[in-house]
């Protein structure tokens, strides 16, 4: 599966690609895609949706980082995190 998804950084909107690039019983990868680099990321929602949990959605960097963390970092992070969340349960029920 594939997304673009519609993200602001520093007050300018910008569409990164998001791939699942792996996806089991228990966890979903995803690479997310910059212009100049990429991240790889693991959430447990198959998990969550197969037990019927009501917490919510851990995520964690496996590949690459963010040069220098900030408050704009944490929230372009954070917005990475919600928009994936949506596709993720539209795409995959």
């Amino acid at each position: 599966m594939e997304w673009k998804i519609p993200v602001n950084y520093k007050g300018r909107r910008y569409w990164l690609k998001a791939v699942l690039e792996y996806q089991s019983n228990q966890v979903l990868r995803i690479r997310v895609q910059g212009r100049k680099s990429s991240v790889l990321l693991e959430n447990n929602y198959p998990l969550l949706k197969k037990t019927n949990a009501k917490k919510g959605i851990q995520w964690k960097i496996r590949e690459g980082s963010f040069g220098h963390t900030d408050q704009d970092t944490a929230k372009l992070l954070i917005d990475i995190f919600s928009a994936l969340e949506e596709y993720i349960k539209m795409d995959l029920k």
